[in-house]
């Protein structure tokens, strides 16, 4: 039937297969022609989205896709980032309850962390919209911390000659791995 359900969705369908699986255009072609013909679930005909309608034809537009490099190499960081972060607010968190029996609220990193992991996440699907979401979301978070970080480093005292590495040395080490994970992520959205 002309106009039906199935006619509708074949290009959506077709689009989103070709941008997220990375299916190539003559395949994809390929695909739609030997569709053109079967019949959908419910016995309606589906045409392909390059089929001809009224003589005219139509063109397959796939979803336009980020560098795949750019991404793993931005997404690995990104984690690497969380779970070192992770890490350091637990054993922060931890060196504090024994020395001053102060509970740590972990509500703030736990949020920027997941801010982080989100990010990353819209960053793989290699997604145009969503991949530039996810840079300028772990960008964003990552300035965040090293603001943190920052004031950590102001509020250090000096420590003991003895007193190796320092009060300041676990700050200034979160300021250098924040300012990286900032850094891939501008410079990834500039790229892309």
């Amino acid at each position: 039937e002309e106009g039906s359900f199935g006619e509708a969705m074949a290009p959506v369908v077709l689009r989103c297969a070709c941008g997220a699986s990375g299916v190539s255009g003559r395949r994809a072609l390929g695909r739609a022609k030997a569709s053109a013909g079967s019949t959908g679930a419910h016995g309606l005909r589906i045409r392909s989205a390059l089929g001809a309608k009224e003589g005219g034809a139509r063109r397959l537009q796939p979803v336009r896709a980020l560098d795949p490099s750019v991404c793993l190499s931005v997404a690995q960081e990104e984690i690497a980032f969380a779970a070192a972060l992770a890490a350091e607010t637990y054993l922060t968190a931890k060196k504090k309850k024994e020395l001053t029996g102060e509970d740590t609220n972990f509500v703030h990193p736990a949020a920027v962390i997941g801010v982080i992991l989100l990010s990353s996440g819209l960053i793989q699907t290699q997604n145009d919209l969503l991949g530039k979401v996810g840079f300028l979301f772990s960008s964003i978070a990552a300035f965040a911390v090293i603001g943190k970080y920052a004031k950590r480093f102001l509020e250090a005292g000096e420590g003991a000659i003895d007193d190796w590495p320092g009060p300041k040395a676990v700050p200034a080490f979160g300021i250098f791995m924040s300012l990286m994970a900032f850094l891939a992520s501008t410079q990834a959205l500039t790229r892309v």
